[in-house]
């Protein structure tokens, strides 16, 4: 027994300690890139404020009026009196010590527990204090660090709860190893995953904020940070996937119940219809087949591939949408006449990475096809990929009539 306790307790704390650390790293890195965008947003008001040769006062409004993140303007006067120019940001409680406005004049000061601010001061010693929110970055990174809390909890109680039961029954030490290598591949994938798939808006941020600070011109600086906004939402887009698909894998209880998948086909084939009315849509639906699952999660699986059809092929391209029943199995074929690939792979990872560019080209989060096949393991249903006879993407999707 003490061999057995001592070895899950190893485990509990290998899994706890490795997820932690990727975890943090991870946070850390995505509130170090949201704080890093909100400083240079700061500091190129500040820059062109010393660079104008018009009225600040003026200035500084305009520049927070048309500002990506809402921010604060004040006017401080050499007696201590504030006039508040501009509150699109957020309300600054108190007027900043004599230090504070000293040091906010040369480094990055945080003022309060959630406000970053700048002060630019003007040749008649009166100063602009500008102040930008870290309210909603602290209030996501918060949200970000309880999810990844739980997620950890419930891998490593679960880990540590199945390999004591193992060996307390059997006392076989290969099949706790089999089973922790199994927990532990799985959260390699997830997280290789997550860092794959967040490293290039990163990169793009990083780039834009980079050259915001080195151009001197406000309009690019202005369109440089509106870029990284929209790459920023773009992370959250990535972010909410991979939670998806996360959910997905690992949950045990969900809500199953008849699904009408016939149903649920013509809903989409009726909203792309509208979206593309020029698109020739054929089609080849048995009488409505029912199947036992979360309606959720198949609305999911084929909201995705229709979306796919509607990102990726030219928009006069036709496809061909088809549901039978073989035995107890239902399959799903849906078939575009788009541009495909030069070549298939012949494993599903092989073929969602082969797939992955073309996905972020065309707006999408690149994890279309995971959350298909994801939906489709947690049915112990699977997909194929293959060239279809229109000449774009053939997909074929088997899923059992009951749930498992």
């Amino acid at each position: 027994m003490k061999l057995v306790f001592r070895v899950t307790l190893a485990i509990f704390l290998f899994l706890t300690i490795s997820s932690t650390a990727i975890g943090y790293f991870a946070i850390t890195k995505y509130q170090s890139s949201l704080i890093n965008l909100v400083d240079h947003s700061l500091d190129s008001k500040i820059r062109a404020l010393v660079a104008t040769k018009e009225d600040p006062l003026t200035v500084a409004q305009y520049l927070a009026q048309t500002s990506s993140i809402p921010v604060t303007v004040e006017y401080l006067t050499d007696t201590g009196m504030v006039t508040v120019l501009t509150v699109s940001g957020p309300d600054i409680p108190t007027t900043p010590s004599a230090s504070t406005l000293f040091q906010a004049s040369h480094v990055d000061v945080n003022y309060g527990a959630d406000l970053r601010i700048r002060v630019f001061a003007m040749p008649d010693g009166k100063k602009l204090i500008l102040a930008a929110s870290l309210a909603s970055i602290n209030a996501d990174v918060s949200a970000l660090t309880r999810n990844l809390i739980l997620f950890i909890l419930f891998v490593d109680l679960l880990a540590g709860l199945i390999a004591f039961l193992v060996f307390r029954r059997d006392g076989k030490i290969n099949q706790v190893s089999q089973l922790v290598a199994q927990q532990h591949l799985a959260m390699q994938k997830f997280l290789g995953d997550a860092s794959h798939e967040l490293r290039t808006p990163l990169t793009v941020i990083k780039g834009y904020v980079d050259l915001a600070r080195s151009t001197p011109d406000q309009n690019r600086q202005v369109g440089y940070l509106d870029k990284s906004a929209k790459e920023i939402l773009h992370m959250e887009s990535i972010i909410k996937d991979l939670l998806f698909i996360a959910e997905v894998g690992e949950s045990e209880s969900v809500a199953v119940q008849d699904v009408a998948v016939r149903g649920i086909l013509r809903d989409h084939i009726e909203v792309l219809q509208a979206l593309q009315p020029e698109r020739k849509i054929m089609t080849n639906l048995e009488s409505e087949i029912i199947i036992q699952a979360d309606p959720k999660l198949i609305d999911r699986m084929i909201g995705n591939l229709f979306s796919n059809i509607r990102r990726h092929t030219p928009a006069d391209a036709p496809i061909l949408a088809s549901l039978a029943q073989e035995e107890k199995k239902v399959v799903i074929t849906i078939e575009d006449g788009g541009l495909g690939f030069g070549e298939y792979p012949d494993n599903s990872r092989a073929f969602k990475r082969f797939s992955a560019q073309r996905s972020k080209e065309g707006g999408g989060t690149g994890l279309g096809l995971s959350i298909i096949d994801g939906v489709a393991e947690r049915y112990h249903g699977s997909v194929e990929y293959s060239r279809s006879e229109l000449g774009g993407l053939k997909v074929v999707i088997t899923l059992p009539r009951s749930a498992s």
